[in-house]
């Protein structure tokens, strides 16, 4: 596992409380099994559907992730206003 998969395991497990236990397993096996960037896209389209608020550290953890995977700015950008 790289150190990309692992940070959005840790950001993954940080959302817990607040996204159904079914959608959280399946972004979690998806970056288990390389493929991190659906993961990374299912959980901001996820968050963002839930109205889920986010902390402007973890926002800025999501930013990161998806910038070093080449994800479009979209998938967190929308997040700003949540919550």
């Amino acid at each position: 596992m790289n150190h990309v998969q692992t940070e959005l395991l840790s950001v993954i497990e940080i959302f817990k409380d607040h996204l159904p236990a079914d959608q959280l397993a399946d972004m979690d096996e998806l970056t288990k099994v390389g493929e991190p960037g659906i993961a990374f896209e299912n959980l901001c389209t996820q968050l963002y559907e839930f109205y889920v608020s986010i902390k402007p550290e973890h926002l800025e953890k999501l930013r990161a992730i998806g910038l070093s995977m080449g994800i479009s700015s979209k998938y967190w950008e929308r997040l700003k206003d949540c919550g």
